[in-house]
């Protein structure tokens, strides 16, 4: 059975209006049956996938996947799909009328996901690789390339047969998202001009000037890896999603896996903000309906439409499918509903959320929206109805043809501060239903007969290292032999950190399972006054602590693992690449494709890389002086202990079979049945009674280098994140992280680097 998702938005658009071969036998003709699809490796599908991704803007050059192509018909293969009503779905669709090629994809747009949605129905329910890739073939041509790449990247994601199968970089399949558009034209002039070999230093938040303190943040919020993982974790679980409907057996945990990996990404930035010396966004207010600090993005469409500015303190306004007291409606339901611990099912049924195990996950579906709310008609899709007035904000009416805003994509919304603001409320209902459950009983922290000692760190410092990234799929070739001669390189300067270990020293009376928290957080003996803003008078000044209560919004958690104790003293070591909440960087396009060309396909084991974030920002810029942070380690019971703790007379059965379940944060999200979080997800009225045995806060610093002279020496001389380097292809599938290749890479070519750390 296939795994679920939403991918395959795109691909199946074409088959109405094509004139396709009048053939019955697909599968035993000769022009497509010699190839034998189904029977080919992972690296022969590897190559397929990446052909069909590569220079998607134009149509495809491949002239195997060109006649493949030509095999399809839907009216002839209905039986080669799982459920053939979709089929009929979608062939009406397209009969109608589909979103044409070179038109702008906007998945929060009602018309454009439902055509989306009609296509991923037929990719996924497509019986084998045979059909779902004539099908994929066929759609490159024929749909709109936004939602091809959509359903497409999806479908691989999710289809059992596509095991192994890896994903390219979204940055690379579309540059367009992800570089300025200033620095693309440059790639285009030098197309234009026959130049086949192009590098170009492309611009940051120090690669121009700075007239907005907001800019100081541009290497976070416009890093290309950090964008795509965000765009990547939408495929992996998008709100149209239904459960049930595409058998999907991992969504006990969707309505909490949300939650936490919205306030995680929130926790990051603004430690970030911390870092650069700027205060928490203010709370948005209907009754302003603005956002202070405006953006300029700077990106162009593949259609050559710009993105929109968004100007400061533009108030935002009613669009043409409701109105903003539309919203507010939905809003008052959704916490009326956390007070008084109950919503309203599809039968107008009353079920209880008072229950955190159960409660949070109902909660965190009304909120996305998502296709398993329990009464989507009642509560909505309250999260893209809120995020099409911020997408659609200088033209809500849509009668003067501007393009869709950076927050209408999943790959671009990270860029504009108004993205954080945004989620900022989201959490705030969140929070008000946290606010509704009762502290941490000590019994519920404290773990008996065991205890942390001492933590310990290696130093932590922060770098900025040069990558590179592939844009020749932003320029348009006239043949595959021109395609294969060109190479347009995007260098960029990115925030990275020295690879750090940490040691935790527990005591233990016996012998038992358990599991470490880490987690990275603000400096409880320092006041962030200027984190506070407007709102320092919160903070109580004078004292040796700050509003802990407050501060733990802002904690990341790092590290979450199972440990056997032994009886007496132990010794845990981690290294950073360890962390279970952070992948490495991709491989690239160019080494995918080379790889599974001669048979080869990257190893990345059962961890997604897409699917994590990026190791490189999990430390928040530092300071030659340092600048202050926390480091937490708890340690709790897992097995028999930890399941016969009850949480509040509420069950701690939360994950049937005890099995492990995976979020798109990189985390295990049931390595036991706590809530994600633990233990910093409810208030915490007294630190005195919070604090136990088994805890441990360690006072860290985080330094930077600068390491600028270094680099002004290789910027065009030399690939420093090893785009040439040999692979390590395996036919096995033992993990090899990425990012250590990369790493390794760097520091040799990089001497000062190298000889600092």
């Amino acid at each position: 059975m296939h795994k679920a998702t939403i991918a395959l938005l795109a691909a199946l658009a074409v088959a109405s209006a094509l004139h396709v071969p009048d053939t019955t036998n697909v599968h035993g003709n000769t022009q497509y049956g010699s190839q034998d699809v189904g029977g080919q490796d992972v690296a022969q599908k590897q190559k397929y996938i990446l052909q069909l991704l590569r220079n998607v803007s134009q149509k495809n050059m491949y002239p195997e996947l060109i006649a493949l192509a030509k095999s399809w018909n839907p009216e002839h293969m209905i039986n080669h799909y799982d459920n053939q009503v979709v089929v009929k779905t979608f062939v009406d669709m397209y009969k109608q009328g589909m979103l044409p090629r070179g038109e702008i994809f906007h998945v929060h747009n009602d018309s454009h996901l439902k055509e989306a949605v009609a296509l991923f129905d037929m990719f996924y329910f497509a019986k084998d690789f045979d059909t779902f890739l004539m099908t994929a073939a066929w759609a490159r041509d024929y749909v709109n390339e936004g939602q091809f790449v959509y359903a497409l990247s999806v479908a691989v994601v999710h289809r059992d047969d596509c095991q192994g199968v890896t994903l390219p970089a979204l940055y690379e399949v579309y540059p367009q998202f992800y570089f300025r558009a200033s620095d693309l034209n440059e790639f285009y002039s030098a197309k234009m001009h026959n130049v086949p070999q192009y590098f170009k230093m492309t611009n940051w938040t120090g690669g121009y000037e700075i007239t907005n303190p907001e800019q100081l943040l541009g290497y976070f919020t416009e890093d290309a890896g950090l964008n795509a993982y965000y765009a990547y974790a939408h495929l992996y679980m998008p709100f149209w999603m239904n459960c049930d409907k595409y058998g999907v057996n991992t969504c006990q945990m969707r309505g909490e896996a949300f939650y936490y990996f919205h306030q995680q990404l929130l926790a990051h930035y603004n430690l970030h903000r911390m870092a650069n010396y700027l205060p928490e966004h203010d709370d948005f207010d209907y009754e302003q309906a603005a956002v202070k600090p405006g953006y300029q993005p700077n990106l162009m469409y593949h259609s050559g439409d710009y993105f929109p500015a968004r100007p400061e303190g533009q108030p935002i306004a009613s669009i043409k499918s409701y109105t903003i007291d539309d919203l507010k409606a939905v809003e008052s339901r959704i916490k009326d509903a956390i007070d008084s611990g109950f919503v309203y099912g599809k039968d107008g049924n009353k079920i209880p959320i008072s229950s955190y195990m159960k409660g949070i996950n109902i909660l965190g579906n009304i909120v996305e929206g998502n296709k398993d709310s329990v009464n989507n008609r009642y509560y909505a899709a309250y999260t893209s109805m809120l995020r099409n007035l911020f997408a659609l904000i200088m033209d809500p009416s849509m009668e003067h043809g501007v393009a869709p805003g950076v927050m209408a994509h999943y790959e671009t919304a990270l860029r504009d501060p108004a993205f954080y603001v945004y989620t900022k409320y989201l959490m705030g209902f969140f929070h008000q239903y946290k606010e509704n459950l009762p502290y941490y009983r000590s019994e519920e922290l404290f773990f008996n007969g065991v205890s942390v000692k001492d933590v310990s760190v290696d130093k932590l410092v922060t770098f900025f290292d040069l990558f590179d990234i592939d844009v020749t799929n932003a320029v348009e070739f006239a043949s595959l032999d021109e395609m294969d001669k060109f190479h347009y390189i995007a260098k960029a300067k990115r925030l990275n950190h020295q690879p750090f270990s940490y040691k935790v020293h527990v005591a233990s009376d016996k012998k038992t399972s358990a599991v470490v928290r880490v987690f990275l957080g603000p400096n409880t003996k320092y006041i962030y006054s200027n984190f506070y803003g407007s709102q320092a008078s919160d903070a109580y000044y004078g004292q040796d602590t700050a509003d802990f209560d407050r501060l733990r919004h802002y904690f990341v958690e790092l590290d979450r693992f199972p440990v056997e104790l032994k009886n007496g003293d132990n010794l845990i070591k981690r290294e950073s690449r360890e962390f279970t909440s952070t992948v490495g960087d991709y491989e690239t396009f160019q080494s995918l494709l080379k790889g599974a060309e001669s048979g080869h396909v990257y190893s990345s084991g059962a961890v997604d890389h897409h699917c994590g974030f990026p190791d490189r920002l999990v430390l928040p810029m530092g300071h030659t002086a340092g600048v202050p942070y926390t480091f937490f380690v708890m340690v709790t019971p897992y097995g028999s202990e930890e399941a016969d703790q009850d949480f509040h007379g509420h069950s701690a059965a939360y994950n049937a079979n005890n099995a492990n379940v995976y979020s798109c944060n990189g985390l295990v999200t049931a390595l036991d049945n706590r809530p994600l979080g633990f233990p910093f997800d409810r208030k915490i009225e007294n630190f005195g009674r919070f604090y136990t045995p088994n805890m441990y806060f360690k006072d860290v610093a985080i330094f930077h280098k600068d390491t600028s002279a270094a680099h002004r020496n290789v910027a065009f001389e030399k690939n420093v994140n090893g785009f040439d380097h040999q692979t390590s292809y395996q036919n096995t599938y033992k993990y090899t992280p990425s990012h250590k290749l990369v790493d390794e890479h760097v520091y040799q070519q990089d001497d000062e680097v190298r000889s600092y750390y």
